[in-house]
């Protein structure tokens, strides 16, 4: 566990709410108040917040709320900014679910009310919580006046029944076919840290990436500049190497060639698809993917977690058929922002004016590579 030494732990007492606040909070609480909760996800346990902080330049800035009938909730919490903290988010976009940690897994309205209230008033610019889908309902239900709700669309499997419920009942028929299929490709499918993956997952990052340029029409040079700052390989092989077992990737290989990728992080009863990259046209012949998320599932399932979060997709799109084939719900869900300045219309404002702008983009600014 890395230390947080430069943060000094302090602690408060808001005299309204009877809510004592330790932050950072204290190690030992958060790996007691994790393994209360039967809903904790791999995104809210301290090692993924030790990983993120030394990966992508966060400080931890974790929440222990004791309530004075001796309740504990516990909120992994993430600061950014050089000047101070400008956000502090649970969790951030691209990170995983947050929310806070609870004995029981249900927070009372009351307890959601109070750190929410605590959050609001913080010295930041966005304090912000995206909770797990199938909780974020008490979440926006406690939301004070003027907070900004942003929608999201998460799909969600349910794995009670074990595997032979879940590939009998929940699987659609399409779905059971893909995978007969992709057995009788001859793909070679391993898993865990020794399967090749980085190998595999930076070939076809290098695929997906000309593929995107191509298809958004952007400078391939600008495509990979930007993907080469995210550094996507690099973050998978530190995880792979801090987070051990909570990682598990699986790959699919034809005839000595990478075909598809998928990365899982598993942590008590839940599963969360993390990665996945694929090269589309040998994916769509093989079924490749199909087949790798189905063990996914299928390991989740004998490993006992209860549920696997599929992730967000846009309503209506192919990606949203995709998981609702494997069984998944969809669920609608908000994160709640706490601004103040306009940071999220900003935000979105911008995102605008960039898509517009790459749809102006000419095809051949790349110098003619395709």
């Amino acid at each position: 566990m890395t230390p947080v030494a430069r943060w000094s732990t302090a602690s408060s007492q808001d005299p309204q709410a009877g809510v004592r606040v330790v932050s950072p909070a204290p190690r030992a609480a958060w790996r007691e108040v994790l393994h209360a909760d039967p809903t904790a996800l791999p995104s809210q346990t301290p090692q993924w917040t030790d990983w993120l902080c030394r990966t992508r330049g966060y400080r931890d800035a974790s929440r222990l709320y004791e309530f004075s009938g001796g309740r504990r909730l516990l909120l992994p919490l993430l600061a950014r900014g050089t000047a101070g903290a400008l956000s502090e988010e649970s969790m951030p976009h691209g990170a995983g679910y947050g929310g806070p940690l609870v004995a029981g897994g249900r927070p009372t309205p009351e307890e959601a009310r109070a750190i929410l209230d605590d959050l609001g008033r913080r010295p930041v610019v966005r304090a912000s919580l995206a909770p797990a889908p199938l909780s974020a309902a008490t979440w926006t239900r406690a939301a004070p006046p003027g907070a900004v709700a942003v929608p999201y669309l998460a799909h969600v499997l349910d794995l009670e029944g074990g595997w032979d419920s879940v590939w009998a009942d929940r699987f659609r028929p399409r779905i059971r076919r893909d995978v007969r299929k992709a057995e009788k490709q001859g793909l070679d499918v391993r898993t865990g840290s020794d399967s090749g993956v980085l190998e595999a997952y930076a070939e076809l990052s290098r695929r997906s990436v000309e593929r995107w340029a191509r298809q958004r029409r952007q400078p391939l040079w600008l495509v990979r500049r930007v993907e080469q700052r995210r550094d996507r390989v690099g973050r998978l092989a530190s995880a792979i190497a801090d987070l051990g077992p909570m990682v598990r990737p699986w790959t699919a290989w034809l005839d000595g060639e990478p075909v598809a990728v998928n990365v899982v992080l598993r942590f008590g009863n839940q599963a969360y698809g993390w990665l996945s990259v694929m090269d589309k046209q040998m994916a769509q012949r093989t079924q490749a993917g199909a087949l790798l998320l189905s063990l996914a599932i299928e390991d989740s399932c004998g490993a006992g977690a209860r549920w696997f979060q599929l992730g967000e997709s846009d309503p209506g799109s192919g990606v949203a058929a995709f998981k609702e084939r494997f069984g998944g719900v969809p669920v609608p869900w908000s994160a709640v922002h706490l601004e103040r300045l306009p940071v999220t219309a900003a935000g979105r404002r911008l995102r605008t004016l960039a898509n517009r702008v790459a749809a102006t983009v000419p095809a051949r600014m790349d110098g003619g590579e395709r």
